[in-house]
C-alpha cells in the first residue's frame, strides 16, 4: 500500500518514473521578455517615444555642445538651473502626467470644473430680492 502511495504521490507532482522532465531550458511563451521594445508608441511608458540611440561613451564623457550659450555657467552643464529643459512641453505631450506633485504636472489646459454660464441665474435673482445696489455676501 505504502509503494501504490507513493507512486501516486510521484504522479500528482509530475515526476513519475516512465516520464521525463522538461528541460531546465524550456520557457513557458509567457516568459519572453524581448530585448527591445518594437510596439508602437502609444504602448509605451507614459506614451512617450524613445531617445535611446547610438551613442559612444567617450562622447557621453567628453562631448562638448558645439554652440556657446553666455548664460550657462560652463560648456558641460547642460541643464543649468534648468535652462534648456522643455518640461512644459514633455509634460503636456503626456496621456498621464509624471510631475503630478509639481506645476507641470497639473493639466491647466483640462480643468476639471470648466467656467459655465450654469448658475449665472444666482445674480439675477439676487439683485431682484435684496436690489440692485446689494452684493453677494461671499
Amino acid at each position: 500500500m505504502a509503494a501504490s502511495g507513493t507512486r501516486l504521490a510521484q504522479e500528482a507532482l509530475g515526476n513519475a518514473p516512465g516520464r521525463r522532465r522538461p528541460a531546465l531550458a524550456s520557457f513557458s511563451a509567457f516568459s519572453f521578455v524581448p530585448p527591445k521594445r518594437e510596439g508602437p508608441p502609444e504602448l509605451s511608458y507614459f506614451n512617450r517615444p524613445h531617445k535611446t540611440g547610438d551613442f559612444f561613451t567617450y562622447d557621453a564623457a567628453f562631448g562638448m555642445p558645439d554652440d556657446y550659450d553666455q548664460y550657462l555657467p560652463r560648456c558641460d552643464r547642460k541643464h543649468a538651473k534648468a535652462r534648456g529643459l522643455k518640461i512644459n512641453e514633455e509634460e503636456m505631450a503626456r496621456t498621464v502626467p509624471v510631475l503630478t506633485s509639481s506645476e507641470y504636472g497639473k493639466r491647466i489646459d483640462k480643468l476639471l470644473d470648466p467656467p459655465t454660464r450654469e448658475h449665472a441665474r444666482v445674480h439675477s435673482l439676487h439683485a431682484a430680492i435684496y436690489g440692485e445696489g446689494s452684493r453677494l455676501a461671499h
